[in-house]
């Protein structure tokens, strides 16, 4: 079971599934983890070298299954062509794009039968297309886009006020590159844009019918939040494999 955290930056995604983990201990891994075992490299923490690793041992199984997303990564390719020049980050988007979709692949085929917690999944991908530029997009697209996307079996979307979006993200000493060296008004507008792009994925149908929304997370919620999660997953793990031993 594939299940992803979604939400704005600064909703607290990282934080509940690390959280989410400890709790589930031995019934789930993260999708790193999933990764970084036949290399005995669970313990690496510098993103760098986490997303380094993942793009390397994904890279074969993501060229295998590329027929199957040819459709997504035209849509991709040309969402970013309407960008006005190619840029470092037009490449660590499409970067991106392998890494999630070959650690989707190697999960469905190498850790099915676990819960396994992803927080930069298949899903996020459309944060990168659609929110990180100053190019209009319209709902049509983003429905387009979450057509082709591979999904998770469960997609947890973290909400909180967008005032609180933003003041986290600028109190973050880890904030994405790409809103480094931007001032309020810029960030605040990348905020508004991405809680606008979570709203529309989380009402399409194909996502709602998977979705476990988490209101506002704030620091004394955290376990409260923890429990909802992980006896919804263990309750649909439970239905999953009644069904499984039914058939």
């Amino acid at each position: 079971m594939i299940v992803e955290f979604v939400g704005c930056t600064g909703a607290g995604k990282t934080t509940l599934l690390a959280a989410t983990r400890r709790q589930l201990a031995q019934r789930a891994s993260t999708s790193f983890e999933v990764m970084a075992a036949p290399f005995r490299l669970q313990d690496i923490s510098h993103p760098t070298a986490r997303n380094l690793l993942q793009e390397a041992a994904v890279l074969p199984l993501f060229m295998r299954t590329l027929p199957k997303h040819r459709a997504l990564i035209a849509f991709t390719v040309s969402m970013l062509a309407r960008q006005s020049q190619f840029t470092i980050s037009t490449i660590n988007i499409l970067r991106s794009l392998e890494r999630k979709i070959g650690v989707h692949e190697t999960i469905r085929r190498r850790n099915h039968d676990q819960i396994t917690l992803v927080d930069e999944g298949t899903l996020l991908l459309a944060h990168n297309i659609f929110v990180y530029t100053s190019v209009s997009y319209t709902d049509e697209e983003i429905v387009r886009f979450a057509t082709l996307v591979p999904l998770p079996d469960v997609v947890v979307y973290i909400k909180s006020p967008q005032d609180e979006l933003l003041e986290r993200t600028l109190r973050r000493q880890d904030a994405p590159r790409e809103m480094k060296e931007k001032d309020r008004a810029q960030i605040e507008a990348y905020i508004s844009r991405a809680v606008n792009l979570f709203e529309l994925l989380a009402g399409i149908e194909s996502i709602r019918d998977r979705l476990l929304v988490i209101d506002n997370l704030a620091t004394t919620e955290i376990s409260k939040s923890v429990n909802t999660i992980t006896q919804f997953l263990l309750r649909l793990e439970e239905s999953t494999s009644v069904t499984q031993e039914y058939n």
